[in-house]
C-alpha cells in the first residue's frame, strides 16, 4: 500500500475531533465514526468543535474534495486511555502498535483492513489528556484513524487461493479481544450480546477469505497450543452463522472466522481485580498452530494449515 497525504489529512482532522471530545467530556454515548451533535455534550459535538469535517467518513471526503471514492474507501479507528504508576506513560509509538494490533484481532475492522483492493493509506495518531485528570501525570489518551482507498488501477487485485490473518510467521499478536463495535456476538434476536467480552474475552481470531470463491465451508479446524499441547476449543463465525445477517455487516459466503474461546484458560500474568475478567486470552508469547479444510463452492475440498505466534498478554 501507498501512502496517502489526502487520506492522512482527513484522518488527522478526524482524530483531532475526537481528541477534542474526550479532552472536554466524558461521553456516555458517542460513536467515533460520526461527527453529529450529541445533546448532552453538544458544546463539543457537531459544528460546535473547531475540527468538525462532516457528519459521516463520505461526508468528510467530500468536503475536503478527495476524489478517489468511487471504488471503496475505509475508515478504522481505536482509541484508549493508559494509566501508569511509573512517572513515564507509554510512548506513543508504542501506543499506536498496540492499537493497530487490537484493530487486527477485532474480526470487522480486521477484515476491513484486509480488503485486496485497498491500495492507498493515510493514518494519523494524536494524543490527549483525559477530561477532568488534568494535572494527573500517568493519564493519556490517544486515538488511531487509519483511511484506505481502492484505486482504478487495483479494484480488481485479488489472492489466489485462500488468505488467512495470522498466516504463517506471523509474531507478536494480541492475546485477547475484550470488545469490538459492532459485536461479533451480538444477539440477533435482541437484547444483550450471546457474550460478554470484557468478562470472557477471546483470543486472537483467524480471518479466512477466499475471493476467487462464490462460498466457503470451514471444517476440521484444529486451534493447537504448541508448548502445552492441547486444543483450544473455537467457534466458527460464518454467513451460515451470521449475527448481522441482512445488515451492513453480512459476512459474504466466502470469508469466515475462527474464534477462539478461552475460558478455560489461566493466560493473565497479572493479578486481577474481582471485576475484570480473570482469563486473558491465548498464552503470551506462545506459538499456536492452526489447520483447517475447505469446501470450496460445494465441491473442491482443500487444506489449510499454518502457525503464528502472540505477544506479551493483553489486559
Amino acid at each position: 500500500m501507498s501512502d496517502d497525504a489526502e487520506l492522512g489529512n482527513v484522518a488527522i482532522k478526524h482524530g483531532n475531533y475526537i481528541r477534542y471530545v474526550y479532552a472536554n467530556s466524558t461521553p456516555t454515548s458517542f460513536n467515533a465514526h460520526t461527527e453529529n451533535s450529541i445533546s448532552d455534550i453538544a458544546a463539543v459535538t457537531g459544528n460546535n468543535n473547531p475540527f468538525f469535517g462532516g457528519v459521516s467518513f463520505g461526508k468528510r471526503l467530500s468536503n475536503a474534495g478527495y476524489s478517489n471514492v468511487n471504488h471503496g474507501v475505509t475508515e478504522n479507528i481505536a482509541q484508549t486511555v493508559y494509566y501508569s504508576t511509573a512517572d513515564n506513560i507509554v510512548a506513543s509509538e508504542v501506543a499506536s502498535l498496540s492499537m493497530t494490533k487490537s484493530l487486527l484481532a477485532a474480526p470487522y475492522h480486521l477484515r476491513s483492513l484486509m480488503m485486496p483492493g485497498s491500495s492507498l493509506t493515510g493514518s494519523s495518531m494524536v494524543a490527549y489528556e483525559p477530561f477532568n485528570k488534568s494535572g494527573f501525570k500517568h493519564a493519556k489518551g490517544y486515538v488511531l484513524v487509519n483511511h484506505a482507498a481502492v484505486t482504478d488501477s487495483s479494484k480488481n487485485n485479488t489472492v489466489e487461493g485462500i488468505f488467512t490473518y495470522p498466516c504463517n510467521g506471523v509474531t507478536g499478536t494480541v492475546t485477547a479481544l475484550y470488545n469490538e463495535s459492532p459485536n461479533p456476538f451480538r444477539n440477533p434476536n435482541g437484547g444483550l450480546p450471546t457474550r460478554d467480552l470484557q468478562k470472557n474475552p477471546i483470543g486472537q481470531p483467524v480471518y479466512i477469505n477466499m475471493p476467487s470463491a462464490q462460498s466457503i465451508k470451514v471444517s476440521n479446524i484444529k486451534f493447537r497450543d504448541m508448548k502445552r499441547n492441547v486444543d483450544i476449543p473455537v467457534k466458527l463465525l460464518d454467513s451460515n452463522d451470521d449475527p448481522f445477517k441482512g445488515t451492513n455487516f453480512e459476512l459474504p459466503a466466502n470469508e469466515a472466522f475462527i474464534m477462539p474461546l478461552t475460558d478455560s484458560l489461566k493466560s493473565c500474568e497479572a493479578k486481577r481485580m474481582p471485576n475484570q475478567s480473570q482469563q486473558c486470552g491465548l498464552y503470551g508469547n506462545n506459538e499456536y498452530h492452526v489447520s483447517f479444510d475447505v469446501l470450496v463452492d460445494g465441491k473442491d475440498m482443500q487444506s489449510k494449515s499454518f502457525t503464528f505466534k502472540t505477544g506479551k498478554v493483553s489486559y
